[in-house]
């Protein structure tokens, strides 16, 4: 459930000079999807939402209710509840540490709750967990996770987690059209394909489309080029973002993307798994402004 500070195509997104209907790509709030263990079938989701200390007080701004309310609508449609934790931003969050907390069975205002009690809060919705009494520790390979992510996966027994990079709305912005996942590395866009090991979050994701009404899910790719080989002329810095990994400076390169739809394979094992079908490769404005009900038609 690793997460971006940065991506280059949620950066593109923001400074984006047209209409567009892609929405969280605001990387300091996640919507997770956590599912049962045994067949990766969904039970609930939560809004992993840290903010700075200075504005936890503050009533909600646009970006967060309009967030707030997909993320609703997603539950009324699929029927799995909704758990909202706004706290402030921090390395670590203790058994003991207050958040506060928004329920979409309830519809009360935020209120506040200890992180310990969300067991009870879980299990009053059927949802088994139970809590580990650890004090979290960050890891090196942190950097880029939240508190709360670092928090269940040492303090919290409850299945398993998968976050979901982006949504697409519809033409009428009322329903969530697509969901996308984020990937990029080194491998040119010819060379890439999903990789095995993100099977079972794929199939969460995949497992959450169909509660949504069987939408489609797609994966995104783009390349990451070192900058100090990157060399850019100057109608094409608007497609170069900078950033890091594993502390060497990269460009993510989002002028051109490889785009995957992910289908079920039914009765595969004791469940069915997700299978990623290349559609193609798209220049990245032609995909943001293609129709979400157009037939795929990459390079």
């Amino acid at each position: 459930m690793e997460r971006y500070e940065t991506n280059g195509f949620c950066e593109y997104l923001k400074q984006y000079q047209k209409p567009h209907t892609f929405r969280f790509y605001d990387t300091t709030k996640s919507l997770l999807v956590v599912a049962k263990k045994q067949d990766n079938e969904p039970m609930m989701r939560i809004i992993d939402d840290r903010i700075p200390k200075k504005d936890l007080s503050n009533e909600l701004d646009a970006y967060e209710k309009d967030f707030g309310n997909i993320c609703y609508h997603m539950s009324k449609v699929s029927g799995l509840p909704l758990f909202w934790l706004r706290y402030a931003d921090r390395e670590i969050l203790t058994n003991e540490d207050w958040v506060t907390l928004w329920e979409s069975g309830h519809r009360r205002d935020f209120r506040p709750i200890q992180m310990k009690d969300l067991v009870s809060v879980f299990r009053s919705y059927n949802i088994e967990a139970k809590l580990e009494n650890r004090t979290p520790q960050k890891q090196k390979n942190d950097s880029l996770s939240s508190a709360f992510h670092i928090w269940q996966r040492e303090c919290l027994r409850v299945g398993v987690f998968a976050d979901i990079d982006l949504i697409r709305l519809d033409k009428t912005r009322t329903h969530v059209a697509s969901i996308i996942e984020l990937k990029r590395s080194h491998y040119s866009l010819e060379q890439w394909r999903p990789f095995a090991f993100d099977l079972n979050n794929f199939s969460i994701i995949s497992n959450f489309c169909r509660k949504l009404g069987n939408i489609p899910f797609y994966i995104l790719y783009h390349e990451q080029i070192p900058r100090k080989s990157a060399a850019i002329e100057e109608p094409n810095r608007r497609f170069y973002f900078p950033t890091q990994k594993k502390g060497v400076p990269y460009f993510d390169k989002v002028d051109r993307l490889k785009i995957f739809q992910v289908e079920q394979r039914e009765h595969v094992y004791f469940y069915s798994l997700p299978y990623p079908v290349c559609r193609g490769i798209y220049r990245i404005d032609d995909w943001i402004e293609r129709e979400t009900d157009d037939p795929m038609d990459g390079e």
